[in-house]
């Protein structure tokens, strides 16, 4: 476990009198999962190879190259050259079934797609019980997950830590994290930069601390 969960944890033991292991990591694995379900800030670019005129049809099986899970697709641009670090053509297609890309049409020819899509958390957990996720992610946003995990667990009734109250209170607080860290990936962490326009069609190397870049 690294120093930062270790943080985490101990922060989250003092304030919870009567708290087991096994729950607070139960409620951060559901913590994880709605922050990055909610903040997108854990997104990848994989590159798919499809082929011209493929006779399987139009549908493709993405997949992360670290211990996640698919939430949603961004967006899919062509592999651009070696000459520029611009993006491509934005390619028009959707993703119902996370993980399944679809393509609106088949390429006459073959062709490398980037495919940038948005992750969330995927059992099983480690051994130790502990959710896997970038480490960066912890070095951000410790306060905001510590929040969500207060008030999670003080949402419980009728155990000694129970308190409505502060629950309440961290729950808006989790929220307008979520909404905080959303708007910097939208910005590309940068400050007071104008919200990035996506593409208006729907959604490799990783870009930056979007990748996965190692367990907490």
């Amino acid at each position: 476990m690294s120093a930062n969960m270790d943080r985490l944890m101990n922060n989250a033991r003092a304030r919870l009198t009567g708290a087991t292991d096994d729950a607070l990591q139960r409620e951060l694995f559901n913590v994880m999962d709605d922050f990055f379900k909610g903040s997108n800030v854990w997104n990848e670019d994989i590159e798919l190879e499809v082929p011209g005129q493929d006779p399987a049809g139009t549908e493709y099986e993405i997949t992360p190259t670290g211990p996640a899970l698919i939430d949603k697709l961004l967006w899919v641009f062509t592999k651009p050259d070696q000459t520029t670090i611009s993006r491509g053509s934005g390619i028009r297609a959707s993703m119902q079934i996370p993980g399944v890309l679809v393509l609106d049409t088949q390429p006459s020819s073959d062709v490398t797609y980037i495919v940038t899509v948005a992750n969330t958390v995927q059992d099983p957990t480690l051994r130790n019980g502990y959710v896997t996720f970038p480490a960066w992610v912890l070095d951000k946003y410790r306060d905001v997950i510590l929040a969500g995990l207060l008030g999670g667990m003080m949402m419980q009734p009728s155990k000694p830590y129970t308190n409505n109250q502060l629950a309440v209170l961290n729950k808006r607080l989790f929220t307008q994290g979520i909404t905080a860290a959303n708007g910097e990936w939208r910005r590309n962490n940068t400050y007071r930069m104008q919200a990035w326009a996506f593409p208006r069609f729907v959604g490799g190397t990783q870009r930056g601390r979007s990748g996965w870049g190692g367990p907490v």
